[in-house]
């Protein structure tokens, strides 16, 4: 099988994972905007966004060991010195933000949906991080199956609880994250007995734990740098332009929120594949791996952002509640630019850094970008609001993209396959053209529309093969249907005899 074939089964492996993301994304923002105020769902965002942030400054190093330090320990017999000081380290971490959590609470005087606030929003910070560790390792396995049932798992699980606390326990703001807080407690459940399987009989290693963590430092600052901005950013719009601008802000940036999953989902198929090629074979095959790699992404990611893009207004209307529906499709074609050029920083551009293990160098590249947004921020939300605040972020990620492309060519030079791209690229256009053809833009003859168009194109341009996989299909099925129109004729022959 081909290596090209091999990473786009991959990617398609994690649909109903990308499927079940869409459909909760969606869904908390139909559910969060309408049993919130605007007010109340601005609160919930901000405390996201802060949530995300400290998540990433203070887990991310160990997680992203988890999934780095996988291959080498194997090679190297210490797969259960490695899962053993993983898990010591991760209990750490873990318990001292709890710990941290409480005392900062207790000292402090806050409102009391605050404190409910800030107490789900760090355990379900917790315990996601310790379901995470299961996730990098089930995606340095390459274990795509695992990894998407108990992403999905979670993801339902902790939906589905958020709503229910939110309806019947009247929750508010600090719904959600209980929500996820139960759903974190869940899968981990499930995911304890194979870790402590695995760490059986290791040994904890503090200058092991000591390397990952000087390892993975690095990324989790060059992660938080962004998410920082965007933290800092929604802190600027809700003092500027009032939480309302913010909730709609926010329910902009949720429905823009399936292309991140997608790039999530591609990342999480594709990137263990050009770190094993770069270990194993080198940097030319992690070349041809990423040449692949983005070739896939991009031809599942350009025409969910066209589709976004044209659609804002209807799925506004229907998702968003009425308090914020218009100001939302007026900022989320901004959003959605945004968030295609930051799935590229993430999950390609950043691989030079990574696989080069100069994820430091990435930290300081991204300041500038995040500071053209942040003063971008300042000069628009005043006037023009959430669009403000969304045209900064979709100028602060293009030029990341800029940035993150140029110098990363210096240490491990990912590369843009032209002729791939222009296909992709003139699918796509075609796609959005039929679109924009409707008359009338009914959110589900538009999605039908734009499915069928992309298809045809991808068929007609031959995109992945299609022609020929196609070919080898409709060959199976005949050869499978005269195979079975022959036995069923011979065995009436045999009967009759």
């Amino acid at each position: 099988m081909r290596p090209a074939t091999v990473r786009v089964k991959k990617v398609l492996a994690l649909a109903p994972l990308q499927i079940a993301q869409a459909l909760v994304g969606f869904g908390a923002i139909a559910a969060f905007t309408r049993l919130m105020s605007p007010a109340e769902f601005g609160q919930y965002a901000l405390a996201l966004s802060v949530s995300m942030f400290a998540h990433t400054l203070v887990f991310t190093a160990a997680e992203a060991a988890a999934f780095r330090f996988l291959a080498a320990s194997k090679a190297a017999s210490k797969s259960a010195d490695h899962f053993a000081t993983l898990l010591a380290l991760a209990l750490a971490l873990a318990a001292g933000v709890l710990v941290v959590t409480v005392a900062l609470l207790s000292l402090l005087d806050l409102k009391t949906e605050t404190y409910a606030l800030a107490f789900f929003a760090a355990g379900a910070a917790a315990f996601r991080f310790l379901t995470k560790l299961a996730r990098e390792t089930d995606r340095a396995a390459l274990d795509t199956a695992r990894y998407a049932i108990f992403e999905t798992a979670y993801l339902v699980l902790g939906f589905g609880a958020g709503v229910a606390l939110l309806t019947v326990g009247h929750f508010g703001a600090a719904a959600p994250f209980a929500g996820l807080l139960v759903a974190g407690i869940v899968v981990f459940a499930a995911d304890a007995p194979r870790l402590l399987t695995r760490a059986k009989g290791g040994a904890i290693s503090a200058p092991r734990a000591g390397g990952y963590l000087a390892y993975g430092a690095p990324l989790a600052l060059a992660l938080a740098v962004d998410l920082g901005v965007q933290a800092l950013a929604r802190i600027i719009l809700a003092k500027q332009a009032g939480a309302a601008e913010l909730g709609a802000f926010a329910a902009a940036f949720g429905l823009a929120r399936p292309l991140d999953l997608i790039f999530m989902s591609a990342g999480a198929a594709i990137a263990p594949l050009i770190l094993a090629a770069y270990e194993n074979d080198g940097a030319d095959a992690a070349c041809k791996a990423a040449r692949d790699a983005f070739s896939a992404i991009a031809a599942i990611t350009f025409p969910a952002a066209a589709g976004l893009l044209l659609l804002a207004q209807p799925l506004s209307a229907v998702l968003v509640g009425a308090g914020l529906s218009a100001e939302a499709a007026a900022a989320m074609p901004w959003l959605v630019l945004a968030g295609l050029f930051s799935g590229f920083n993430l999950y390609y551009w950043s691989e030079a850094f990574q696989l080069t293990r100069r994820t430091g160098l990435r930290a300081l590249i991204m300041l500038a970008p995040g500071a053209l947004q942040i003063g971008l921020t300042l000069m628009l939300a005043p006037t023009q609001g959430a669009v403000g605040a969304a045209i900064a972020a979709a100028a602060g990620a293009g030029a990341g993209s800029v940035l993150l492309a140029l110098i990363g060519r210096r240490l491990f030079a990912p590369p843009i396959p032209w002729p791939a791209l222009a296909r992709v690229t003139l699918a796509t256009a075609l796609m959005a053209l039929a679109i924009a053809a409707l008359p009338n833009r009914i959110l589900s003859l538009s999605l039908l529309t734009g499915v069928f168009t992309y298809a045809a194109a991808a068929f007609a341009l031959d995109l992945f093969g299609a022609r020929r996989r196609a070919s080898a299909v409709l060959q199976t099925l005949s050869v499978t249907i005269r195979g079975f129109v022959h036995t069923s004729f011979t065995g009436r022959l045999d009967v009759r005899r």
